[in-house]
């Protein structure tokens, strides 16, 4: 297995531009060193389910709810560090919970403000206050892997971030917000590998009620990122399984 350490070193932003299509760094107007990517491998039927911001307890406790109905769908959340605080106020032991079965937690800043407009030093210091929220909350610390910058907005500051923390910077290819009726209809449309934009509130958690079981009856299922960016990984490197020890190669790796 690789180290997170090996994981980012492996897959640098080199190796990327080289495998992802989508990566679009012209348009990005910085030039980025850490990781990126909008979608995963279209090998799979499964997309990857990201819920952003995260600030209302209800919703997640309905969509955890939801979540419990279909245990072989993983996704991945965004949440702002105020709001892993707050919600966690309401519901202790919520995003505990959400860990152990299995769903995952990536960095989108302590409270939505554009990380473009801040120095590096200041954009550092809100992934510390934003890790600091989630140990808080979840009473050790876990493994992130993955941030997404608030309003998609790329920059240097959030490249820093990302770098100095062996992060993948976390786009999107398609999104199921707005109405349900809109929501379903983007999910009927989806392809394999995407990156699915969601947030937690109302419409897209009733997008998620229809959307999940229409899912399932059509073969497909949600992953964490970790997986779909691992099995990516894989993919462009013509690998069929994980090296054993410190994985010192480049053709078969996977992650922890």
């Amino acid at each position: 297995m690789l180290s997170r350490r090996d994981f980012l070193k492996l897959t640098g932003a080199g190796l990327l531009a080289a495998s992802f299509s989508r990566l679009e760094l012209a348009s990005a107007q910085v030039e980025l060193s850490a990781p990126l990517i909008y979608s995963g491998s279209t090998r799979h039927r499964y997309v990857g389910l990201t819920y952003d911001d995260c600030y209302l307890a209800n919703v997640l406790q309905k969509l955890e709810t939801l979540l419990d109905q279909f245990p072989d769908f993983h996704v991945t959340f965004f949440a702002v560090g105020s709001a892993l605080l707050n919600t966690n106020s309401k519901d202790p032991g919520l995003w505990q919970r959400f860990h152990e079965k299995g769903h995952e937690i990536g960095y989108h800043s302590w409270n939505h403000d554009n990380i473009g407009v801040m120095s590096p030093n200041t954009a550092l210091a809100d992934y510390q206050r934003w890790h600091d929220a989630l140990i808080q909350v979840m009473g050790f610390a876990p493994v992130v892997r993955f941030a997404r910058p608030p309003f998609g907005v790329l920059s240097h500051s959030f490249d820093v971030i990302c770098e100095k923390n062996n992060l993948v910077n976390t786009m999107w290819s398609t999104g199921w917000g707005g109405t349900p009726a809109v929501g379903l209809n983007a999910a009927k449309k989806s392809t394999n590998g995407e990156i699915v934009l969601m947030h937690i509130r109302t419409d897209d958690l009733n997008t998620s009620t229809q959307a999940y079981p229409w899912m399932k009856e059509n073969n497909w299922t949600s992953v964490t990122l970790s997986k779909l960016y691992n099995d990516l990984i894989v993919e462009k490197n013509e690998s069929e399984g994980c090296d054993t020890g410190e994985g010192s190669t480049l053709t078969r790796t996977c992650i922890e």
